[in-house]
């Protein structure tokens, strides 16, 4: 069963593309680089050249043979400037691998969209569930989290023309293996230092090989245009909380204050302009300071879907930080 994996070169693409290598599963995989075809060669993944915003010709030859597919491809990015790019990978993207999967005939499309898409809780005591969506009228700096919704809702219209798709909705994923530090920057920045400051507001962590096992396990039990949030209801944190469970896995603790966001986004916006090198920006921010809180109960109850204890995760993601230099940085 022949099955094409976006995205195959990033945090989530890799843990997913390993797993179907524990399969024996025959992998083809998008590469818009030479030097991420020849990763994904050296580990035996078959590669098409391009990406989900290349032409209809150039994904149709990548679906040839395909029976199943994992969509990982996106963008993660919040300033006003990355908003053209939000919409061409993670909307129109999406829409045009879609198309190409409908128009090959594929058996199914596991098409991963984000918690982003459910939405804030109203307050930390909510844990929101697959019924949940974000508002249409979000504020600006909620950029990538709407067009992680404007992409999900193509996914939806896909499943109602008669396309076979599952989405999943990770949480904020940490583990070993990011090498691009797209979300483990927080405990690298907490331990070297960097992070002095949080503010109110909190993420719903949860291991990335977690929640690669849960887009298989959806692939498998998964209903087709039903939506699987694939968390660790553990992991519903205060930025607070989270450092502190960092320290007392660790041992290294860094003192750090609460401040209102409306004090610290101005002073990140000038720190980032300056190209002070601070871990984050006025946009990532305010929209950070919300209650990302969501609950896994449905992919529980419906795939199967297991996670590992969150301090196993937190260890697992330091000890590989450290083999990785980042006290060098």
């Amino acid at each position: 069963m022949l099955t094409l994996v976006t995205g195959a070169t990033g945090y989530l693409g890799t843990e997913v593309v390993r797993l179907l290598g524990e399969r024996k599963r025959p992998v083809r995989a998008l590469a818009r680089s030479d030097a991420a075809a020849l990763r994904l060669e050296d580990i035996g993944v078959e590669v098409a050249r391009g990406d989900v915003t290349g032409d209809a010709d150039q994904l149709a030859r990548a679906m040839a043979g395909v029976e199943r597919v994992f969509h990982l491809a996106g963008v993660v990015a919040h300033r006003r400037r990355d908003e053209a790019r939000l919409r061409a990978v993670n909307v129109e993207g999406a829409r045009r691998l879609l198309a190409a999967a409908a128009t090959a005939g594929v058996g199914r499309v596991v098409f991963t969209s984000s918690v982003a898409a459910v939405g804030p809780a109203p307050s930390p005591k909510r844990r929101l569930d697959e019924r949940s969506w974000l508002s249409t009228d979000a504020p600006p700096e909620f950029r990538y989290a709407t067009s992680k919704l404007a992409g999900e809702r193509v996914a939806q219209e896909a499943a109602a023309a008669g396309l076979d798709v599952v989405v999943v909705n990770p949480g904020f994923v940490i583990g070993p293996g990011d090498v691009n530090r797209v979300s483990s920057w927080t405990v690298e920045e907490y331990l070297r230092g960097a992070l002095r400051f949080t503010v109110d507001g909190g993420l719903s962590y949860v291991d990335a090989r977690d929640v690669a096992a849960g887009h298989l396990l959806a692939e498998q039990h998964g209903v087709s245009g039903r939506r699987y949030i694939l968390t660790n209801d553990e992991g519903n944190l205060s930025y607070r909380q989270f450092f502190d469970r960092i320290a007392a896995v660790t041992g290294t603790r860094r003192r750090t204050l609460n401040a209102p966001v409306g004090l610290l986004a101005p002073l990140a916006r000038a720190a980032s302009a300056l190209r002070l090198g601070v871990p984050t920006d006025d946009q990532e921010l305010r929209s950070g300071a919300h209650w990302w809180y969501t609950t896994a109960a449905r992919a529980r109850d419906e795939l199967g879907f297991t996670v590992r204890p969150l301090d196993e995760t937190i260890a697992d993601t330091v000890a590989w930080l450290r083999a990785d230099g980042y006290h060098r940085h």
